[in-house]
């Protein structure tokens, strides 16, 4: 017994001075005790405390978030430059993306582990499940293997396992990278960009090779002690638009569908069927006639606002989805979930504030661009290409992310609502 709490005694002491050459900007690293399990980032006097107190965390044994380097057991992975290697390196990419997500949405989540350990039952019980999902996706398939991780294999082995099940002939990619692409063929992939810490700049454009913030120069990646992808502070996701229009006229019924605000839409003095029959709309097609003359150009609402993604009111994570509407559609179908667009999704930990200007920005270059000069699309009910050209009529949301999303000024003393 008095050996095993030597042995533990010095472990601590040997992590500890370890873990003082691998801090943030603020003095803080990743806690390993048995309750914050790598989640959490703790002052490092906090972490010594947690140790000694709980322990730590049991499936933590290289100290890789520490600065401790993998240990591979010296077994080389001798591929060949050929497809196979590349598609290989791809999916551990994709792989590593996986990462960069799951640790963006908990990795910054500030949270008082004194205060954590008051919440007991349900709550506590999925909030330990989730901590030990990193440990559980970055392990190794089995011990010594430098090909799978846990979620490579699950991801990548699950769809060559249901091709064999299935009749031979089966139409279904052997591979998450082949099913990934296949999915950004059809216009359903999103662009991953990166943002500072402090929301005052993406690293786009003329930016995307910086490795420090053009504004306040803070670092573009988070501190790693490791070898391997870096992780950057903050990511960007960002959804087309364009691709997911054109898709819309590629359909018979729905191209029509588009043309129904025009050609359908029953036409009655004081009815309000359809955002067509408002002053607004009819407003704008007088201000700009030719963009009102071809009716599959198309009208767009956006909308905004936070949500906690981890449905627990004590924890004040915010993450912002953009999202926009073609109401060239019927009523009955233009407001459904399947023509629902998410164009942007905003990182938190918190609210973006005034500088959502900033991450709207590809998408705003993007409206521009659909506004100035349009893009060719292929119309499947008339057999012809067209220039589709594309507007934002009206945002939708409450007050305050009204006043978000307008820089004004919607609460307060000096609140003016129009």
């Amino acid at each position: 017994m008095i050996s095993c709490q030597i042995e533990y005694t010095n472990g601590v002491k040997s992590f500890i001075e370890l873990a003082k050459h691998h801090l943030d900007e603020d003095n803080r690293t990743r806690c390993p005790c048995r309750y914050c399990r790598n989640v959490y980032f703790q002052d490092i006097s906090v972490v010594e405390r947690h140790l000694w107190v709980k322990g730590f965390s049991p499936d933590y044994h290289s100290w890789i978030y520490h600065g401790e380097a993998l240990n591979f057991q010296g077994i080389e992975m001798g591929f060949e430059e050929d497809d196979e290697a590349v598609e290989h390196d791809r999916e551990k990419d994709d792989n590593d993306d996986i990462m960069v997500a799951l640790q963006d949405a908990a990795g910054d989540m500030d949270i008082d582990v004194d205060a954590y350990e008051g919440h007991i039952g349900d709550q506590d019980h999925r909030n330990k499940e989730f901590s030990g999902l990193f440990a559980e996706v970055e392990s190794e398939l089995y011990p010594g293997c430098t090909k799978f991780s846990a979620l490579t294999f699950l991801v990548s082995m699950l769809l060559e396992l249901l091709k064999e099940a299935l009749p031979e002939g089966t139409k279904l990619p052997k591979s998450y990278y082949k099913a990934k692409c296949t999915l950004h063929a059809l216009g359903l992939g999103y662009e991953m960009i990166h943002a500072c810490k402090w929301d005052c700049a993406l690293f786009w454009k003329e930016s995307a090779e910086l490795d420090k913030c053009p504004i306040y120069a803070e670092p573009r990646y988070k501190f790693q002690g490791t070898e391997g992808k870096r992780i950057p502070q903050k990511v960007l996701r960002y959804f087309p638009i364009t691709p997911r229009l054109q898709r819309l006229f590629t359909f018979r019924h729905t191209a029509i569908d588009m043309r129904w605000h025009k050609e359908k839409r029953p036409n009655t003095n004081g009815v309000l069927r359809h955002p067509a029959d408002g002053e607004a709309w009819k407003h704008f097609d007088e201000q700009y006639p030719i963009f009102a003359l071809d009716p599959r150009n198309v009208r767009l609402g956006a909308a905004t606002d936070g949500f906690n993604p981890f449905s627990n009111m004590s924890t004040s994570y915010s993450m912002w989805p953009v999202m926009s509407v073609p109401y060239n559609l019927p009523p009955w179908k233009c407001m459904k979930e399947t023509f629902s667009m998410m164009s942007l999704l905003i990182p938190g930990p918190t609210a973006p504030g005034k500088d959502i200007d900033v991450y709207l920005r590809p998408m705003i270059d993007e409206l521009k661009d659909l506004w100035t000069n349009g893009v060719t699309t292929y119309d499947i009910s008339k057999k012809e290409r067209f220039t589709m050209h594309a507007a934002v009529l009206w945002t939708i949301h409450d007050f305050p992310a009204y006043g978000t999303l307008s820089g004004w000024s919607t609460k307060g003393y000096k609140a003016c609502l129009t």
